[in-house]
Parts: C-alpha cells; sequence; structure tokens
C-alpha cells in the first residue's frame, strides 16, 4: 500500500511541476504615416528613460527593429517594464524625416500592440 502512495505522489509532483511554463512578454508595433498608410522600413527602438526623460545608460532593456511591409515589427523581453518607443524613417524623396513616439506597459503571457503613427511633425 505504502508503494501505491508513492508512486502517486511522484507522478503528482511529476505533473505539476511539468505544467509551469516561463511567462512571455511580447510586443507588436504598427507605423503609420499621416495617412495611415503602413511604413515599411521604419526604425523603431525600444528602451527605458527615467522621470527626466533621459535614457538610462545600464537598463538592460534597448531594443531596435525595423517595420517590415505591414508596418509591423515585433518584440520579445524577458520581463515586465514601462517601455518608450521611439520611430524614425527617412523619406529620401522628399528628403525629410518623420518620426513618432509613445510609451507602452507590457502583461505578463500576452502580446500587448501599439499603432504609432510617424509625421514630420512629431520629430520635436
Amino acid at each position: 500500500m505504502k508503494r501505491i502512495y508513492i508512486v502517486l505522489l511522484f507522478l503528482i509532483s511529476l505533473f505539476i511541476t511539468s505544467c509551469y511554463e516561463d511567462p512571455f512578454y511580447k510586443l507588436d508595433v504598427y507605423v503609420v504615416d499621416s495617412n495611415f498608410e503602413a511604413v515599411e522600413n521604419a526604425n523603431v527602438v525600444i528602451l527605458v528613460r527615467d522621470e527626466d526623460g533621459q535614457k538610462i545608460i545600464d537598463s538592460i532593456v534597448e531594443k531596435v527593429g525595423e517595420t517590415n511591409s505591414s508596418g509591423v515589427v515585433s518584440f520579445e523581453f524577458e520581463n515586465l517594464g514601462l517601455f518608450n518607443i521611439e520611430v524614425e524613417k527617412e523619406i529620401f524623396e522628399m528628403n525629410s524625416l518623420i518620426c513618432g513616439r509613445s510609451n507602452i506597459s507590457l502583461e505578463e503571457n500576452e502580446t500587448k500592440s501599439i499603432t504609432i503613427q510617424a509625421t514630420e511633425d512629431n520629430c520635436n
């Protein structure tokens, strides 16, 4: 009878420990222009800034990506946080720069998404 309890205890402990999955933190950034058209090849930077708006030099989070043909770039993180998102794209035909920025906080086991409008007015 003791053997049955030992086997059951072993199986229960195996089941409990094998069910744990590491949490994930994902972010999809959509970049659009002033006409709400997707912006391809826009540079997107994710970083952490302090209360004064200064970049935190020792921050472990600084990710850079480029939007695809649909104006989307995806990021994965190892932990929660409040992040600054900065977007920039040089328009060679018009010799101009379009920019955008926003903030977002991530949630555990959820893919958050944000749309950022990049315009010439947002580059200040």
